[in-house]
């Protein structure tokens, strides 16, 4: 009996680290969305990932580690942080990386199209 209450542990474990890494995966899907705005930046990136988590895993995600890097070309943004505990001494690490492309105005190259030139 203890040894089927330790599988059944470890499954409901197993179900609160994939929770978490959804959680950390759409605050970082909304951070990169911010920051890879064309008027956005990485501190606007920060904040809307912290405003996420806040709302979403308050209590599934624990300690999370917020790294949201903005250059010329891409945003960059990293979350992670550790699942919530059920089987006591177990933390498993959830992590969610997204990579985007920078809005940025590219002016149009030669001439525009004609009705008749498709």
């Amino acid at each position: 009996m203890p040894l089927l209450l330790l599988i059944v542990m470890f499954i409901v474990q197993a179900g609160v680290w994939m929770h978490a890494t959804h959680v950390a995966q759409a605050a970082a899907n909304r951070a990169a969305s911010a920051a890879a705005a064309y008027t956005g930046s990485a501190s606007a990136g920060q904040t809307a990932a912290a405003e996420t988590l806040a709302a979403l895993g308050d209590g599934v995600l624990k300690n999370p580690v917020i790294t949201v890097t903005r250059t010329a070309t891409e945003v960059r943004v990293e979350i992670v942080g550790t699942a919530a505990t059920v089987v006591p001494g177990i933390q498993w690490t959830a992590r969610a990386v997204v990579v985007r492309p920078v809005e940025r105005f590219v002016p149009g190259r030669g001439t525009a199209p004609t009705a008749g030139s498709r």
